[in-house]
């Protein structure tokens, strides 16, 4: 099967979530959301089990994988509510969930193991990864190697009882998987399965089938199609149709999930609503107990300091620390692309947007023009700072924004183009170290630097400063550097800032606040 493009809804812009972690905590949500679909009457114990040294087996709990799988256990979303208190509200549901430390070593840094069952006998285990951005790949079910992106509606057959004529005459989107003498037909669809489906299905096996839903708003297509997959095809393809940065985004987006350009703004509003109220509730002030920094969104817009810069910057910055205190207090936001890097996109877009007196049409096609930057980071490269360091979360966040700020600055698609090759070319080498595992410090700062370089880029793009080297390459050099990171560089934990002996001693003392008991009762 051939690998799905990003979507910028998907990949790139999104999920809406809560949480300190994409890839920890929207990853959790979806994963725990494929296995309630497992889930049957009467009890059911869930045991995940994480490799020893990996950075899930580290921060499970610090960046709220735990209550991400089990609000996904639960079938909730990752924006609703119920997330925040999700290990209670599931053991009231009869599931027993558990999580093991095992003396494996890791081949990924993000790898959950999981045990399903259930009291009528029936058990199911699967291996699935986050690989960024609360995207997720299911690599094996029931001990047959897959890999789905948790876009598909999926029939998995086991044991399939077909004659030798229909193995040939199945559907291009079917797949039958050998594991030791055993086999598994898998069928993927873009649409649910109907009941004429289901019994034509049933009727190639006598065990039991599993159909599993999607986990993804935009759903993965059969026959990968989209008008292009490099910049340089972009270029050609807007040259050619004679579109804009944001129009080209549009066809692009369309193209991807089969949404009409209305229904396409229709969501993007649905992000930039969540963006502003990040913003408000943050400026608002915001309490949780399991963090280390409290409210200083606010400190800057107090009449009586006198920042030095201009309005512009000191909103910039307040507005980005008030979208990362919404994150870290469990509010919702937008992962943009991932929560660790939250606060550059509607931070830095929003502001000089209000600044520019921008009406609202203006700032969605920016939106799309700032996602569509993003899918070449997720085409190229990575958003995964287990993979690639920070420069791969707050990196792409100041690459994607300073193409969105140069089309809102009234730049061309060169110019676009030229904007977020500068951004990424300043942030090549940024290393992943959360003090006391927490995504706030240094996290913080390098979303405020990564919104200063964004718009500074901006304007050199639209003033013809030369980005010398093209977007796609900086693209890749941004890749080849990060994964050149040493693994406790680029794993969360184990080196720089969150190796110091403070770091050490404020997660002690989050841990005897009650923090980690309190959530694992």
């Amino acid at each position: 099967m051939k690998k799905q493009y990003p979507s910028i809804f998907n990949d790139v812009l999104g999920p809406v979530m809560r949480g300190s972690s994409s890839s920890h905590t929207a990853a959790s949500v979806r994963i725990g959301r494929i296995l309630n679909q497992l889930r049957r009457p009467g009890k059911t114990k869930v045991d995940f089990y994480f490799k020893e040294g990996s950075s899930i087996a580290m921060t499970y709990h610090t960046q709220q994988s735990d209550i991400g799988l089990a609000a996904g256990l639960m079938g909730l979303e990752a924006e609703d509510a119920g997330l925040l208190n999700a290990l209670s509200l599931l053991a009231k549901e009869d599931v027993d969930l558990n999580f093991h430390i095992v003396a494996e070593k890791a081949e990924h840094p993000n790898e959950y193991r999981a045990l399903l069952q259930n009291e009528d006998g029936s058990s199911y285990s699967l291996t699935a990864l986050s690989i960024g951005g609360g995207m997720i790949e299911l690599t094996e079910f029931q001990g047959f190697p897959l890999s789905e992106d948790g876009g598909f509606y999926l029939a998995l057959i086991p044991n399939p009882e077909l004659p030798a004529d229909k193995r040939f005459d199945l559907p291009s989107q079917s797949q039958i998987i050998e594991n030791k003498g055993e086999e598994l037909l898998l069928v993927r669809s873009s649409d649910e399965f109907s009941l004429i489906e289901k019994e034509e299905l049933n009727s190639y096996c006598t065990e039991k089938i599993v159909f599993l839903s999607p986990v993804l708003p935009i759903y993965s297509q059969v026959i990968p199609e989209v008008p292009f997959t490099s910049v340089d095809e972009l270029i050609d393809f807007s040259e050619s149709n004679d579109l804009s940065s944001w129009e080209a985004a549009i066809a692009y987006e369309g193209a991807r999930s089969g949404l009409s350009e209305r229904e396409l703004l229709v969501k993007m509003d649905h992000i930039l609503t969540t963006m502003e109220a990040a913003i408000e509730g943050g400026l608002k002030g915001t309490v949780y107990s399991d963090r280390i920094l409290g409210q200083q969104s606010n400190k800057l817009l107090d009449p009586s300091f006198k920042f030095v810069g201009g309005d512009l910057f000191r909103d910039i910055i307040a507005n980005i620390t008030a979208v990362m205190e919404m994150k870290s207090s469990l509010g919702t936001i937008v992962a943009a692309p991932t929560s660790g890097s939250c606060g550059v996109v509607p931070g830095t877009v929003l502001t000089v947007a209000k600044a520019l007196s921008a009406d609202r049409e203006t700032v969605l096609r920016a939106l799309f023009v700032t996602g569509l930057i993003g899918v070449f980071i997720a085409l190229d490269s990575t958003f995964s700072a287990e993979l690639a360091g920070c420069q791969a979360e707050c990196g792409s966040g100041s690459g994607m924004t300073a193409g969105g700020l140069a089309y809102l600055m009234g730049g061309d698609l060169q110019q676009v183009l030229g904007s977020a090759s500068l951004a990424l070319q300043s942030v090549i080498g940024l290393v992943c170290d959360p003090v006391a595992g927490r995504v706030e410090v240094p996290c913080l700062g390098k979303n405020i630097l990564a919104g200063h370089n964004a718009l500074a880029c901006a304007n050199m793009a639209l003033a013809g400063f030369d980005p010398v080297i093209p977007l796609s390459e900086s693209i890749q050099a941004m890749d080849e550097a990060g994964r050149m990171l040493p693994a406790g560089l680029r794993c969360t934990t184990g080196a720089g800032l969150s190796n110091t002996d403070t770091s050490r001693e404020i997660e002690q003392t989050l841990i005897e606040k009650g923090c980690w008991s309190c959530r694992n009762q």
